[in-house]
């Protein structure tokens, strides 16, 4: 009665007293080794119904019948079960005692049993840090479960050797194991199935995805006797909600998972649960960082590379503002607490909880002002590896932190370098954008705190570290991957459901549609996450500024990177060769102003405004001109630039800004980005070959695509009608790509971003096989250079996965912009790209010519020569 522990311990205790009816007052062995193994069994049950003490109860009538019986085979279960039952609570040590009980009798047990035994000893080796026993159970495991052709044992073998790879930190692996037990069709109740791959998810950093399946999780533990794993699903919503930010949500999950553990007995989950609620708190009592912000540096300040320095002795300012100002009495009785659960988890033998417990105590302190006792926390951290990259980064930044507050500078930014390399190290062999991209939220907090160490140093101290941190995600375009015919179909499927939904006029129909298209893209993610280790490993890009820098003066380029710093937006430039830091302006008015400037732009280029045009085109350029004074002007600059965007800044028409009238300039990822994607001599000498395709439904865009196959000449192809295989060819191999289509933004899931060709959507995701190889790719189709922002500092989007998959330059829209527009504006930036200008200044005199809302267009990643 997997599932129904209600109708269980219901029957069991019928059987039981069955049992003692019929034997009378002299049972026979036969009656008592029945009872003893119903004993057993119901053990299990009361533990879900009423706790841990009560499901003792019964193990100890259980263990007086074996000592009666001396029956070997029922010791082996009853170690069995007990090992399940404290496990389940926590005491790892009696449940590890219990299960190698089991294992020294395994003849005990039918082979099916035999399976679930190395499966729980597998599970409990790891959590016991014992790798090489869990491989080896999990194997055991997995060929039981294969040669006896259960579904459900298989399934549950399968899936956790998928939960063994999490542990171990190979997520891809993790994901992929997951997605196999899943195909395996079998009536198992799937609940911890559920719960472990929303941790692995967590741990992916895909937080709102494993938010989504925790909920979807609890909604499934329907009826009684779920406390435990109710309380499971909690503690990880509690996690992921203070990941995102949201505190009282965070707050109220914990605490309902605290309550419910301590109302069963599960000590070491209790202790987890109120870990995480600790957290929440310390959360709280720090003093917002905007409040704070806004006392800090006064607007103008400039830096040169001369204004490194190393604070002598703890810089009063600087450790406010890494630890944070709390209530000390709060930070002190949080940590008092924390005291008390290491000592809980000391005497259960959980040396991870016990660390864990330690890392809270030591931020604790800090927020209290005790850096010395925070200190003498961590230096009695037992270092376990659980595997688990987020615990690793947290308890590197508050280690750093409390260097900080010492005064320990230079030992506090090793740390902080270490950590960026092992992120880094953390996303080695995906080759998926979606779990690159998402990977990075568990390394925010360092990388603010590096930068915040930076500032003080100068320039050169802040382009290293926001190089630094940016390469950590930045990958190396990996060798591609297999096809995998089970994506293609769902592609496929999805393929024809957008068609579908794009021409009905039916409101319900058009809702169903759009939820079979949602189902769709879940399966989709789900299956490419699963893919993501098929592919050639992905490497980290070697952060060189000193080169990067030597380049920008070769192709005769400026550069800016802003940066939010202490609720103002700071720049780093490096401006006719020498680097330079400026803090610039409010981090919210720039935001407020980059927001209007994109609103007033699409209502320009998408509604017939007639009188209300003059108003429009006025509010747009006033906030464009604040911009400008704001964020450029401080430069002194008219030289072309590179610009790396921070979110406040992210999509803006650029070109709108006054002094970047018909300006070449570059929105790029970084500046060893720019560098990295910069053409060769010898790559320039060869004629680069040029596909063209274009979309149904787009009036200017056949005479679009002959425009620009007669601007290029023999070296030129049009596709019409213009096919996805075309397409998908044309990036893989190296030359210049146009498309002049209709496009869409995903917002809830750019990577289902598109182009619409003859035969239906082209996805994001499916450019992931094959690479993109393509020198120049020109997207002349609305919004498409969108991107959606992700938690870490992260963005995923059509044209930026162009550019992570291997384009060294994009052309695309940021906003929607008239068919006519948009055709003139292309085909004068093929004719004067085919005279022989960069890209990014052929972009800039088409759209200078041309209409202003062309000014949506942006160049891209780097910087293409013909």
């Amino acid at each position: 009665m997997a599932g129904r522990p209600v109708d269980a311990a219901r029957s069991l205790t019928a059987a039981l007293d069955e049992i003692d009816r019929v034997a009378g007052s002299a049972p026979s062995r036969d009656r008592l080794d029945l009872r003893c193994k119903t004993l057993i069994t119901l053990a299990l049950t009361e533990f879900m119904l009423s706790g841990v003490e009560a499901a003792l109860a019964r193990l100890a009538e259980a263990e007086a019948l074996v000592d009666e019986l001396g029956d070997d085979a029922l010791r082996a279960r009853l170690d069995y079960q007990r090992a399940n039952i404290h496990g389940r609570v926590g005491d790892l040590a009696s449940a590890w005692d219990g299960l190698e009980g089991a294992v020294r009798s395994l003849d005990a047990f039918t082979e099916r049993e035999q399976c679930s035994v190395h499966l729980s000893r597998g599970m409990l080796a790891f959590e016991l840090l014992r790798p090489q026993e869990a491989l080896e159970s999990f194997a055991e495991a997995a060929r039981l479960a294969h040669d006896l052709g259960g579904a459900a044992q298989e399934f549950m073998a399968r899936h956790n050797e998928g939960y063994a790879a999490y542990l171990l930190g190979d997520i891809p692996r993790s994901l992929a194991g997951m997605a196999l037990a899943e195909e395996l069709e079998s009536d198992v109740f799937k609940g911890p199935a559920r719960l472990d791959r929303a941790q692995v998810l967590l741990e992916a950093g895909l937080v709102k995805e494993a938010v989504e399946a925790l909920h979807g999780g609890l909604e499934a533990l329907e009826g009684d006797g779920h406390d435990q794993m109710r309380a499971e699903f909690e503690l990880a919503l509690a996690r992921a909600h203070r990941l995102l930010g949201h505190l009282d949500l965070a707050a109220s999950a914990a605490t309902s998972a605290r309550e419910t553990y301590a109302r069963i007995g599960a000590t070491a989950w209790a202790a987890k649960a109120m870990l995480v609620g600790l957290l929440v708190e310390l959360d709280r009592q720090r003093r917002t960082r905007r409040g704070r912000e806004r006392e800090g540096r006064r607007e103008g300040t400039e830096h040169g590379d001369d204004g490194r320095r190393d604070a002598v002795g703890p810089d009063t300012e600087l450790v406010r503002q890494v630890v944070g100002v709390g209530d000390a009495t709060v930070a002190l009785a949080a940590a008092l607490t924390a005291d008390e659960l290491t000592e809980t988890a000391t005497e259960l033998g959980d040396s991870e909880l016990a660390d864990s417990a330690r890392v809270v105590a030591a931020q604790a302190l800090l927020l209290a002002g005790d850096p010395a006792g925070a200190n003498t926390r961590l230096l009695s951290l037992e270092r376990v590896s659980t595997g688990s990259l987020s615990d690793e980064l947290d308890a590197a930044v508050v280690t750093a932190m409390t260097l900080v507050a010492t005064g320990d500078l230079t030992p506090a930014r090793r740390i902080l370098a270490r950590a960026s390399r092992r992120l880094a190290a953390g996303q080695e062999g995906s080759a998926s954008l979606d779990l690159r991209t998402a990977r990075a939220v568990h390394g925010a907090r360092l990388s603010e705190l590096d930068l915040e160490l930076a500032v003080p140093r100068g320039s050169g101290a802040v382009l290293e570290a926001l190089e630094r941190w940016r390469s950590a995600t930045d990958r190396l375009p990996s060798l591609g991957r297999p096809d995998d015919e089970q994506l293609a179909q769902l592609t496929e499927q999805l393929r024809a459901v957008r068609g579908h939904l794009r021409g009905e006029a039916d409101p319900e129909q058009a809702r169903e549609l759009h939820d079979h298209a949602s189902r769709l893209e879940r399966q989709i993610r789900d299956r490419d996450w699963a893919l993501s280790r098929s592919g050639g490993a992905s490497r980290a890009v070697p952060v060189r500024v000193r080169e990067a820098r030597e380049h920008l003066t070769r192709v005769d380029r400026d550069l800016v990177w802003f940066f939010r710093h202490r609720g103002r937006i700071g720049g780093v430039g490096v401006v006719g060769g020498r680097a330079t830091m400026r803090d610039l302006m409010p981090a919210d008015r720039a935001a407020e102003l980059a927001q209007r400037i994109r609103v007033d732009l699409r209502a320009a280029a998408t509604h017939h405004l007639g009188p209300l045009s003059g108003a429009v085109w006025s509010s747009l350029r006033a906030s464009a001109t604040e911009l400008d004074e704001g964020l450029l002007r401080p430069w002194r600059t008219d030289r072309g630039l590179v610009v790396v965007t921070c979110p406040e800044l992210s999509a803006l028409p650029w070109a709108l800004l006054p002094s970047m009238t018909g300006r070449p300039f570059t929105v790029a990822l970084s500046l060893t980005s720019f560098t990295r994607r910069a053409s060769s001599r010898d790559e320039a000498t060869r004629p680069a070959p040029v596909h063209v395709s274009v979309g149904p439904s787009v009036p200017r865009a056949s005479g679009e695509g002959r425009t620009i196959v007669g601007t290029w000449g023999e070296v030129a192809h049009l596709a019409e009608p213009s096919r996805r295989a075309e397409l998908v060819g044309a990036l893989a191999r190296p030359g210049v790509v146009h498309v002049a289509a209709h496009g869409t933004h995903q917002v809830e899931s750019p990577l289902f971003s598109s182009l619409v060709l003859h035969d239906g959507p082209v996805f994001a995701h499916e450019l992931q096989p094959t690479g993109v190889r393509a020198d120049h790719v020109v997207l002349s189709a609305c919004e498409v250079g969108l991107t959606s922002p992700r938690p870490g500092h992260e963005s995923l989007g059509l044209a930026l996965s162009l550019l992570s998959l291997g384009a060294r330059s994009v052309v695309a829209a940021v906003s929607p912009v008239p068919d006519d527009v948009a055709a003139t504006t292309m085909t004068r930036h093929h004719e004067l790209l085919a005279s022989g200008l960069p890209s990014d200044e052929a972009l800039a005199r088409a759209v200078a010519e041309t209409d202003d809302v062309a000014a949506a267009f942006l160049n891209l990643g780097g910087q293409h020569r013909p």
